[in-house]
């Protein structure tokens, strides 16, 4: 008779039997259990989200970042890369406070797919998935995610921004604005309908382009002119600043008798006050200076009278002065009509201003 410890067990032989099946078939399932842990984990947030709705900034950024850390554990392999493409959803859905946005996955989506693709190809397309979820999720992170509601009320804040200076013209329209925008809405109907109507009349439109025409042609000449008159100003005052100094007042004087004589009245007057100008500075009551304007020599004048010991004397240098740059404004620069009663009024102040006329 055999004893019980004399040989293994029935029960003993079955646990042997029994551990080593399971240990074989923990083996098979190991590669299966793998896939369905990393198929757990990319479907844990999207399951979350469901919950919840939608990311917002901060979550869809650690879903990205934890979805670039899956690929990266993958090392390629097939089953692992199924699993996260179908973990994947069409698309994210993210919440902020200014507005609900949709982030589609199929960029990420293509870059896992590499059905004929060599081991070399494999690798570097799924280094791009994982460098397109690291970048997506480097700029949704850096996304503000404060929210403004909390902050400053947005009108209020708009209104300090507009009471800086820069801003200082800004206001809305006034009573003058809005009715020169009447009158311009009217003149461009007016117009509109004008040229509507004179586009129904071939000869009335003819004569409108060159009535035009002639006034664009009569407005250029104007300015041509004018602009000729103004230089020809310029060109008088710069020869009178060219001889002023090389004159005397006797000189002077002739000048303005030629010019009487001749009947230019304008010059004539405009040579006598060069006279007084000349007499003012050979008595010392002015100095010289071609720059001076007729109004900064009264103004030397003026204040001559106040400081000099002669006082009357000068004085009435200074009426005289004023009389004769008043004639000159109005006849030399004002370009007015002058006769011989100018020429005998302007003569009459030289006298005042110390020129001996006899």
């Amino acid at each position: 008779m055999t004893r019980f410890g004399d040989r293994p067990s029935v029960f003993a032989q079955f646990w042997r039997s029994t551990t080593l099946a399971s240990l074989l078939f923990l083996a098979l399932l190991i590669p299966p259990w793998r896939t369905f842990a990393w198929g757990a984990q990319i479907a844990q947030p999207a399951a979350a989200a469901a919950q919840t709705g939608a990311y917002d900034a901060a979550s869809f950024a650690a879903e990205l970042r934890r979805l670039g850390g899956a690929i990266e554990k993958s090392k390629g392999e097939a089953k692992d890369i199924e699993g996260i493409q179908k973990a994947l959803p069409p698309s994210w859905k993210i919440d902020t406070s200014e507005a609900h946005y949709e982030f589609s996955s199929e960029p990420l989506r293509e870059l896992l797919v590499c059905i004929k693709c060599d081991a070399g190809a494999r690798k570097l397309r799924f280094a791009q998935a994982k460098s397109w979820t690291d970048a997506v999720a480097v700029q949704v992170a850096g996304y503000p995610s404060k929210d403004l509601s909390s902050g400053p009320d947005p009108r209020n804040k708009l209104d300090q921004i507009l009471k800086r200076r820069e801003f200082g013209a800004v206001r809305p329209p006034s009573q003058w604005d809005l009715l020169r925008e009447r009158i311009n809405a009217w003149l461009m109907r007016t117009l509109s309908r004008l040229f509507e109507n004179i586009g129904r009349h071939p000869l009335g439109a003819k004569l409108l382009f060159w009535l035009i025409l002639f006034a664009v042609v009569g407005w250029l000449a104007m300015m041509l002119v004018r602009f000729w008159l103004a230089r020809a100003r310029l060109d008088e005052l710069r020869s009178v600043g060219e001889v002023a100094f090389a004159r005397s007042w006797q000189e002077w004087i002739r000048a303005a008798r030629e010019a009487a004589s001749r009947g230019d009245f304008r010059e004539a007057v405009h040579s006598v006050y060069w006279a007084g100008i000349a007499q003012l500075e050979d008595d010392g009551t002015i100095s010289r200076d071609r720059a001076r304007t007729p109004r900064e020599h009264l103004q030397l004048v003026a204040e001559a009278v106040a400081t000099a010991a002669a006082a009357p004397e000068i004085s009435r240098q200074r009426d005289s002065l004023a009389a004769l740059t008043a004639l000159l404004e109005s006849v030399w620069y004002g370009r007015s009509h002058a006769d011989a009663r100018d020429f005998d009024a302007a003569m009459k102040q030289a006298e005042g201003l110390g020129c001996d006329l006899q």
